[in-house]
C-alpha cells in the first residue's frame, strides 16, 4: 500500500511557479541561504496541502523508494537554464554545475487519508557545485511557512496512525550535514577518492510514468522533451527497476527475485556495493547487477557485524530466513543491529516481508557443509 500512498501525495504536487515570487535563485558558488524560500525552488500551499514548484523544477518519483520510517517524499530536480543531465544506463546521471535536487519529507496524521493533515518535516537539498555535490538539511517551522537550514540536524518524535489504524511513533532523524555522507559517499573519484553522489536519479529508478499537471508521462521522456536530459536512447532500451507492489503477496513468484534485488539496490547498495564504504569493508555487495552469490551474502559469514548479527552465522541461508542475518537486520529495530544504521527507527514492513519471502523461496543450502 505504501506505493499507492506516495503516488496519491505526488499527484497533488504542482509546478510552473504559481505563488512563487520570481525565478529560482541558486548560487552554488556562495554558501546556501538560511531559508529554503530564498532559493525559490518550491513553496507549500497550506490551504490545499500541496507543493508548488518553480519553473525548471521538475518533480519525479522512484520505482522503489528508500524507506525512511514511512515518511512520504516529494522529489524534484532543478537545472540551470540551457543545461541538461547526461544519460547513463547504469549509474546516476551526470548533472551540470548549478543543479539542485530537493526531497521533502511529509507525514500524514493518518495513513488511511494520506493526502490530508500533512506535516512537513524537512527538505534535503543537494547542490552541484564546481567542487562536487553538497548536502544541506532544512527543517520546516511549526507554521509550515518556511524551512530553515539546520546543519546539526534534529531528532523528533512523530506519531501517526498507520494503514491499519494503529498508532506508530517514529524517532525521526533529520541527519546532520556530515551524516549525509553515510549514504551518499562512494569511492568514485580520481584514484578511488570518496565523493558525495546522488542515489535515486538513475535510469532504472526513474523509468516510470508520473502524473504531471498536464497529464501522465514517462519521467525520462519528460526530462528529454524539456531539454533537460542528453543522450536518452529509445525508451524500450532503458532499464527499469521493479515497481514497488501494493503488497508483497501481489508479487508473482517469477518476479520475486527481481523485486527483492531492486529493493536491496535502492535501499542498501549505495553503501553495499564495490564502490560503497560498507561494501569495501564487508565485501557484501547488494547492487542489482552483482552476480556473485557469495558476495550477495549466500552462506557468507559477515566481516564486521559484531553484536548486530542477532546470534546468527551467515548473511543469507537459502530457504531459511530465520537463520539469515540480512533478514534479521532489516526486521529488527534494536540499536546496533538495525539496518540501515541511520534513517530508520521503525520496521519497514513491506521490505522485511519481501526479503523474508525471497530468502524462503531460495533453493535450500546447508551452509555448514560448504
Amino acid at each position: 500500500m505504501r506505493r499507492a500512498l506516495i503516488a496519491a501525495l505526488l499527484l497533488s504536487c504542482g509546478g510552473g511557479g504559481g505563488g512563487l515570487s520570481g525565478p529560482v535563485e541558486v548560487d552554488v558558488s556562495a554558501p546556501p541561504p538560511d531559508r529554503l524560500s530564498d532559493m525559490r525552488l518550491l513553496r507549500w500551499d497550506a490551504a490545499s496541502e500541496t507543493i508548488e514548484y518553480n519553473d525548471r523544477v521538475v518533480p519525479y518519483d522512484l520505482n522503489t523508494a528508500l524507506f525512511s520510517d514511512f515518511s512520504l517524499k516529494a522529489r524534484a530536480i532543478y537545472l540551470p537554464e540551457g543545461e541538461a543531465m547526461d544519460y547513463d544506463a547504469e549509474v546516476p546521471f551526470s548533472f551540470p554545475v548549478g543543479s539542485v535536487i530537493v526531497k521533502t519529507f511529509y507525514f500524514p496524521a493518518d495513513f488511511r487519508e494520506p493526502d490530508r493533515n500533512l506535516e512537513l518535516i524537512e527538505t534535503r537539498v543537494l547542490r552541484r557545485t564546481s567542487a562536487g555535490w553538497e548536502a544541506w538539511p532544512y527543517i520546516w517551522n511549526e507554521e509550515q511557512s518556511d524551512a530553515t537550514l539546520r546543519v546539526g540536524g534534529d531528532t523528533r518524535e512523530i506519531s501517526f496512525l498507520d494503514e491499519a489504524g494503529e498508532m506508530q511513533t517514529s524517532s525521526y532523524l533529520v541527519p546532520q550535514r556530515n551524516q549525509c555522507t553515510s549514504c551518499h559517499q562512494r569511492n568514485v573519484g580520481e584514484g578511488g577518492e570518496a565523493v558525495l553522489t546522488p542515489i535515486g536519479p538513475a535510469a532504472r529508478h526513474l523509468n516510470r510514468d508520473f502524473a504531471y499537471l498536464d497529464g501522465s508521462e514517462n519521467q525520462l521522456m519528460r526530462f528529454a522533451s524539456l531539454g533537460m536530459l542528453n543522450g536518452m536512447p529509445a525508451l524500450g532500451d532503458v532499464p527499469a527497476a521493479y515497481a514497488e507492489a501494493t503488497s508483497v503477496d501481489d508479487i508473482p513468484a517469477a518476479d520475486l527475485d527481481r523485486a527483492a534485488r531492486d529493493y536491496l539496490d535502492i535501499n542498501c547498495a549505495h553503501c553495499h556495493d564495490p564502490l560503497g564504504t560498507q561494501g569495501v569493508t564487508s565485501q557484501l555487495f547488494l547492487n542489482h547487477d552483482n552476480d556473485d552469490a557469495f558476495r550477495l551474502g549466500v552462506c557468507k559469514r559477515p566481516g564486521s557485524a559484531g553484536e548486530g548479527n542477532g546470534g546468527l552465522t551467515y548473511d543469507i541461508v537459502p530457504g531459511d530466513p530465520d537463520d539469515s542475518i540480512l533478514v534479521f537486520r532489516v526486521e529488527t529495530t534494536e540499536i546496533g543491529a538495525i539496518m540501515p544504521l541511520l534513517g530508520r527507527s521503525l520496521q519497514d514492513t513491506y521490505g522485511a516481508a519481501l526479503l523474508r519471502r525471497w530468502v524462503a523461496a531460495m533453493e535450500p543450502l546447508d551452509c555448514e557443509a560448504m
